[in-house]
Parts: C-alpha cells; structure tokens; sequence
C-alpha cells in the first residue's frame, strides 16, 4: 500500500505514565502522525496518550521488542518512519533539524542519529543508531532484544546517511533501573540461545549484560564467540576492536593480566588513528603500571575531536585532562621534570591539576604520589571537601592520625574514613 509523504514517529511503551507526557510533547512539532504502541500498561499511559494523538494500539508482549516495533510500524500511513521510546527526548533545536530533513526523504535513504545515553553518576555515553528511514517492503526490525534494522536496510540497498540530530535518552539514569533491564534483557537473550539462536550479534550482547551482573567468565566466554562469528561474517566488523577491548577490560578485572595483555596488543593493531581505542588502552597499561605504553597510547589521542561510533562511548577527556593523564605516567616513571611541566603548563590551574592528579592517584591506590599531589595542590588553595576527605583517608592509612583528623574536619564528616578508602 501507497504511504502518504511524511513521517510517522512510532513508539512501543508500557508502564510510562511519568514519561510518556514529555515525550509527546517533544515529537509533536515536527511528527505527521504518531503511532503508539502499548504492550500490557497497567497504569493511565494509554490515557495520558490519548491527548496527543488518536493512534494507540494494544500489542500482546512476547518478550519481543523487534515484533512489537514491527507491529508499529505496520500501522503508521507516512513514508518514513522514527522509532523512538517514552524515555527519548528531543531539544528544540533538533526538532527543527528533524523538520528539515524531510526534504529528503525520497525513499532511498536511511538516516543514523546521535543517541546520548544521560547516566546519573557518570558522564553521558554517545553512538549512532539508524532511527529512521523508508516503511516499505522488506524492511523489518530483527532480534528480539537489542533490535536493529541495519541488516534488511542494506539488503535493500538504500544509502546510508550520517546526521547530527541528537536524541537524549533517558533510561540509564538509576543504577537499580539499569540492573532491572540488564536482567531482563538477559532472560529474553537466554531463551534465545535455547532456543537455538546463534550469531556473533547474541553473544556480543550477552558477553555485555552478563559482566555488569558479575558474570565475567560468562561473558568472557560469550565475546570470545562472538569473536569467531565476527571473523566469519560479512557484518558487525565494527564489533571487533571493541570485543577485544572488551577482553582486555574484563581480564583486567579479574586479576589475569596477562589475558589482558594479549587482548591489548591485538588493539594496538586495529586501533590505528582511533582516538577512542588509544584512550581507553592508555587507561588500561596505566592501571597495569606499564606507564610507557600508556604514554604512546595517549599521545595519539591529543589534539583528537570525538566523534560517537555505532557503540556507545563516553566523549574524550579534553587535551588539558590527556596531558594530565600522562603527567601521571611520568611522574610513575620517576620523570618527574617532565611531569612538572605538564602540570606547570596546565590551562586548568597547578592547584586543580595538582589535585586532579592526587585524585587520580587516589583512586589507583597510589597512596605515595596521592600524598604528594594533594599536599601539592594545598600550596596553591583550597581543597574540594572530597579531596580534603581522601587526603584524611591516606593520611590515615599512612599512619598520620592527627592529620586524618584534621582533614575530615575540614570535609565536614570528623573521623569518618571508612567512607573514603581507595577503591581500585
């Protein structure tokens, strides 16, 4: 059937009466129609729905996202289509973006936005993610969890466009919500693989979820499989350095360094000019000790602009935050001229730099160069009130005990250390 110009904005929900709200709110400037699909709610979403648009359809959940997105998609009359969830907000300046781009909706291209993951103790994570493009014949959501349409967009040869448009995502935000999904997502993909799925895409994504849970001998099981599939299929190359790097994290976490030795220096082959990938490796060789590696791996990464990937990543630090990270290495080395001028150098001021560098420090369990940086940073001003409670924490594992005192004093929590131990 003969779609109608236009986009149609379809989504699956249940449960969102907190959000589904500001959701419709933000899709309607620029959305034709929108097409909302409820999976089983047992709270008012359907009503508070029914405000913003008349197309609201019950779907049977069958812990399936790629069936239920299908099934949206099969009612919406437009030419185009922008899946999207009730936890996914868009600014006004991206609403206009998104009105713009219909212009070229001819049928022939698909478009990746930016989807930026808001996390609540953390920076936000970025990747692309193929959001919208042609509803038409053929082109299907696959996988019942981690659903994509990648595969049936390319096998029906559209052109693949990259844009700026950014959708903020909502969903990350609580660590208790984060397990909830991860545990969800994991029974969906465990009845999969019993029921005999078996690719290097279920793997990778099962190798991701067991780990958080602390289920790393799974996952490293897991993305070792994943590896071998990706080696032999003619997609998800893409997924290779990071399962890689992947092992190399992991490995370090579970003591075996000499795993994650080997699973870096296969990086160190696919990484190349990747600034992502030399970042993250510098991290890691700084956290074994091998502070020259380190220092190569960041080296590559200054002067680097950030640019999301298809897999979610943190942006870069900036250059002064990099040579900061390699002042650290050289002072590990015993270079300790050559840290000073980094540090002397610092547009972020010797006070913060020195005290971003005990922080660190602090957090690596270098409690001799943690000491030395913060008293450092004391020279030239004040502390934060958590660097005057780590500072307590090592004065007080160094045996200072007056000084401990003193120092959580100055953060507002006298005598409470156990809070603010070094954490690897």
């Amino acid at each position: 059937m003969t779609k109608s110009p236009g986009l149609s904005v379809c989504m699956i929900v249940k449960n969102e009466s907190a959000n589904i709200a500001d959701a419709l709110a933000c899709f309607t400037p620029f959305a034709d129609e929108i097409v909302v699909v409820d999976t089983g709610s047992t709270d008012n979403t359907k009503e508070i729905a029914s405000r913003f648009t008349s197309r609201i359809y019950d779907f049977e959940w069958i812990d399936d996202f790629a069936a239920a997105r299908n099934f949206a998609m099969s009612k919406a009359s437009r030419s185009y289509q922008l899946w999207v969830d009730a936890d996914d907000r868009i600014d006004s300046e991206n609403q206009r973006l998104i009105e713009s781009l219909k212009s070229d909706f001819d049928g022939r291209k698909a478009f990746y936005f930016i989807l930026q993951n808001r996390m609540d103790t953390s920076g936000p994570s970025s990747c692309r993610q193929l959001r919208c493009f042609p509803i038409a014949e053929g082109i299907r959501f696959q996988r019942p969890i981690h659903e994509q349409a990648f595969e049936s967009v390319m096998k029906a040869g559209l052109e693949i466009v990259f844009t700026e448009i950014l959708i903020a995502h909502l969903g990350y935000m609580d660590e208790e919500v984060r397990l909830a999904k991860a545990r969800r997502n994991l029974a969906i993909m465990e009845r999969q693989r019993a029921e005999g799925s078996d690719d290097g895409g279920l793997y990778f994504f099962l190798a991701l979820t067991y780990a958080p849970l602390g289920r790393k001998e799974e996952a490293m099981q897991c993305m070792a499989q994943a590896l071998e599939y990706f080696e032999k299929e003619s997609y998800n190359h893409h997924l290779i350095p990071e399962a890689y790097l992947f092992q190399a994290k992991v490995a370090f976490e579970m003591g075996d360094y000499d795993k994650s030795l080997r699973n870096l220096a296969v990086m160190g082959c696919l990484a190349d000019a990747n600034p992502l990938y030399n970042y993250h490796m510098g991290i890691l060789y700084q956290r074994m000790g091998m502070h020259r590696q380190a220092i190569e791996a960041l080296n590559k990464v200054c002067g680097k602009k950030y640019v999301p990937s298809l897999f979610p990543t943190q942006p870069l630090p900036n250059d002064t935050e990099l040579l900061l990270h390699i002042a650290y290495s050289l002072y590990c080395m015993n270079e300790q001229k050559g840290a000073l001028e980094l540090i002397n150098s610092s547009k972020a001021g010797r006070g913060r730099s020195w005290e971003w560098l005990a922080t660190k420090a602090f957090a690596y369990q270098n409690l001799g160069l943690a000491h030395i940086a913060f008293e450092a940073a004391l020279r030239f001003g004040e502390l934060e009130p958590v660097s005057w409670a780590r500072l307590g924490a090592v004065y007080k594992l160094r045996g200072y005990a007056d000084k401990a005192r003193e120092c959580f004093a100055r953060a507002g929590m006298p005598g409470h250390s156990k809070a603010f131990r070094p954490q690897s």
